[in-house]
């Protein structure tokens, strides 16, 4: 009884966390409607280059899971390398948008901003990528 009064309290923590932190910027972070058109505008500016490189990164990701199959070193040393540079050039893009997104907020929003980032950080699911960058 009591490990199923548990496992029904962490159920719903995870649930609430989750859902904390998959509302928007905007409701997480209280903005007025100047920050709300300021951070979309930033979102934006790097959702593209995000999603063009993620999706080179992707395809040399899956060029070194076949190299890795065929056993061939050279092949994986050489997309290793190439998958190392894209994986911090994604992480760049992330680093320099939240650098923006700093700018606009005001100090008690900068605490929930870094709390709102460890709790997606944290996620799993959809939210899987926010984990390495």
């Amino acid at each position: 009884m009591l490990n199923r009064i548990l496992m029904t309290g962490l159920s719903v923590t995870f649930f609430a966390v989750s859902l904390m932190a998959d509302q928007s910027l905007k409701s997480a972070l209280s903005l007025d409607v100047e920050q709300a058109r300021q951070v979309d505008a930033i979102q934006a500016k790097y959702r593209v280059p995000f999603a063009a490189k993620r999706q080179v990164q992707n395809q040399e990701l899956r060029k070194l899971r076949r190299a890795r199959i065929a056993n061939d070193s050279k092949q994986m040393a050489e997309q290793e390398q190439i998958t190392n540079r894209l994986h911090e050039e994604l992480r760049q893009i992330r680093v320099n948008e939240d650098e923006e997104i700093r700018r606009v907020l005001r100090p008690a929003q900068l605490q929930k901003f870094e709390e709102y980032r460890k709790l997606r950080k944290e996620m799993i699911g959809s939210s899987r990528d926010d984990k390495d960058f």
